[in-house]
């Protein structure tokens, strides 16, 4: 009796032992694995941020982030969910697994390495001051006193706060949520400029001719990368041979360089990218 028992409870803990690696493995599959198994990628990008992320006149996703998105979901070969993620939620959004990857636009610091996993950089950008054509302000020192709107988060946000921080007038900075919200908030007057990305101010000003102005020298330089999990190591490295790919082999980044921005990748705008 006692030996029916001994082979009952081997026989169970040999099957528990299944059924807790089998669920642990399962638990350990990979995010590209998930990818392939589902069929489709979860994208995260801006969209109020031309000609990187915005909707066209079809009301559809489009720009350099969404061409991007688009090629890296053909080259996997799974569909493409676009989800919207304005600039505060963009890590969140890919921290909580809303999106698998962030395409939007995002600055490579330490601080946010801390978070996320960046690949190779995709593109470069500088960040200036941003005001209407008849402001008094005409160089970055004249920013001391007026009221300064900045995208929560953004790493124009936080460079400029620390380039000013020992000012003895500094300026006052208004958060705001999207860039569309801080465009609505110059053009009606409640912030004398805004600090922003020069490859935005490129396409508010072919939207709105000769209404606003691009204010220096630039006071950040950056280097921007898609992000993932910090865990997802399998994914980033098959990104970053993506990118590579599109970038070196394909010449895929530099069409799109031409196509929005009106210059080859090798352009000292972009810088580092060589």
């Amino acid at each position: 009796m006692k030996l029916i028992k001994c082979k009952v409870l081997l026989v169970t803990l040999f099957v528990l032992t299944l059924i807790f690696t089998s669920t642990s493995f399962a638990e350990e599959r990979s995010t590209l694995d998930k990818i392939l198994d589902k069929g489709v990628l979860k994208v995260g990008i801006m969209l109020d941020f031309p000609p990187l992320g915005y909707y066209d006149d079809n009301g559809k996703p489009a720009g350099q982030s969404v061409d991007i998105a688009n090629k890296i979901a053909e080259m996997l070969g799974v569909k493409l969910e676009i989800i919207e993620t304005p600039g505060p939620s963009r890590i969140s959004a890919l921290l909580t697994g809303e999106v698998d990857v962030a395409i939007s636009s995002l600055s490579i610091t330490p601080a946010r390495a801390l978070a996320v996993s960046f690949t190779r950089p995709y593109y470069g950008d500088t960040s200036w001051i941003i005001t209407k054509k008849d402001s008094v302000i005409n160089n970055f020192e004249d920013i001391a006193g007026k009221k300064i709107g900045t995208i929560k988060g953004t790493t124009p946000e936080i460079s400029i706060m620390e380039v000013v921080k020992n000012w003895e007038n500094k300026p006052e900075f208004v958060a705001y949520s999207s860039n569309a919200d801080a465009l609505m908030a110059l053009r009606q007057g409640k912030v004398d400029a805004l600090a922003e990305a020069k490859v935005w101010f490129g396409q508010i000003n072919s939207m709105f001719p000769d209404q606003y102005k691009l204010v220096g020298p630039p006071f950040y330089k950056e280097l921007c990368g898609a992000a993932v999990r910090r865990e997802d190591q399998e994914f980033l490295n098959w990104l970053n041979t993506a990118l590579w790919t599109m970038t070196v082999l394909t010449q895929d980044m530099n069409d799109l360089n031409k196509k929005y921005f009106g210059i080859p990748l090798d352009d000292e705008v972009y810088w580092g990218l060589n």
